[in-house]
């Protein structure tokens, strides 16, 4: 059956493992051409039948992760005015926000968005401009989020690399579209059991039914650390699948530009974060994004005709920050850029 908002499909309660997201080992044997075949080859097969998978054995440290968990707790344990005192803007994406909407609805959660270091330097054709404003409350905060900026870029262009092999492209092609400067970044997710607002009186506060509603990222990797509580559902067949918390694994999903770079051989998946009832929930993910300047088109399946025209980059995230911060009319997606 297939429903008008895909919030109101069923969820799946299979346990079968060719029914749940999959998970792929990165380290397994030996490093050389066989593994980074098999590796590629996971991972286009995932990109094909889910466009979620999660990866484990991808050698970060575990005290590192540590940190970075206790880290973000610090964070949003702090009071909410001086959470406030960091807020984002709609020139300056980074920083707090506890009002952000999907598919202009707000969702039940607070953020933090951290930006790349180069933002400070951003040129005058740059979508944005502005800083991280960092809590002066909690010192180590931007040097354990910092180096775990730095870890996820280089995951992230370790994946890059094999859905580009898997693509039959080579292993370098798409690196080039995040020069100079890749665009990405770190968000903080806390979902907490009493609505983020509840402070505020009840005209401010419309509903937020769910942690985050359903949507597909618009960058081309999200690399992504969630806590044991679980919550994130991705939609697949007609009904949403539990994406179960691994231990030590990260969650990825492909994004909006990896799905046009394939021509639809691969699609970026829509996902929600349920809201929650009983228990409070962390996530971390990073958000790998081409340079501003990049103009992402179909790559590969050309014989029967590109079915997107190109996009830029620039224009595409400046257009769903918009949306992301207030309501401005329909929520742009790649499908405006489909070609008949």
């Amino acid at each position: 059956m297939a429903f008008a908002n895909p919030d109101e499909a069923p969820v799946a309660h299979s346990t079968s493992a060719n029914e749940n997201v999959p998970v792929i080992d990165l380290g397994r044997g030996q490093n050389g051409p066989d593994e980074t075949a098999r590796i590629a080859a996971e991972i286009s097969d995932a990109c094909r039948h889910w466009g979620f998978f999660q990866v484990i054995n991808h050698g970060l440290d575990p005290d590192h992760l540590a940190e970075v968990w206790r880290t973000v707790g610090a964070f949003f344990a702090l009071p909410r005015a001086i959470k406030r005192n960091l807020e984002r803007s709609s020139q300056n994406p980074w920083g707090y926000f506890d009002r952000e909407l999907t598919k202009n609805i707000r969702d039940k959660k607070e953020i933090f968005d951290i930006g790349p270091v180069v933002a400070a330097q951003a040129a005058a054709n740059d979508p944005f401009s502005g800083v991280t404003p960092w809590p002066s409350e909690l010192p180590a905060f931007e040097i354990a989020l910092r180096r775990h900026f730095d870890i996820c870029t280089a995951l992230s262009e370790r994946l890059l690399a094999a859905i580009s092999l898997g693509l039959g492209l080579p292993e370098d092609h798409l690196a080039a579209s995040f020069r100079p400067h890749h665009t990405s970044f770190l968000r903080l997710n806390y979902y907490p059991v009493e609505d983020p607002l509840s402070d505020l009186p009840a005209d401010h506060r419309d509903g937020a039914d769910l942690g985050v509603h359903h949507h597909s990222d618009s960058g081309a990797l999200t690399v992504l650390m969630q806590d044991q509580v679980g919550g994130l559902q991705v939609f697949k067949d007609g009904l949403w699948h539990n994406v179960t918390p691994v231990p030590g694994a990260f969650v990825i999903n492909i994004g909006d530009m990896v799905q046009l770079w394939s021509n639809n051989r691969y699609r970026a998946a829509l996902h929600r974060v349920m809201a929650m009832d009983k228990v409070d929930r962390y996530s971390i993910p990073f958000f790998f994004n081409p340079s501003y300047q990049t103009v992402v088109e179909p790559l590969v399946d050309l014989n029967a005709g590109a079915q997107y025209r190109p996009v830029h980059w620039g224009e595409f995230r400046r257009k769903r920050a918009d949306g992301d911060f207030a309501d401005t009319g329909k929520e742009v997606q790649i499908a405006d850029y489909r070609l008949p």
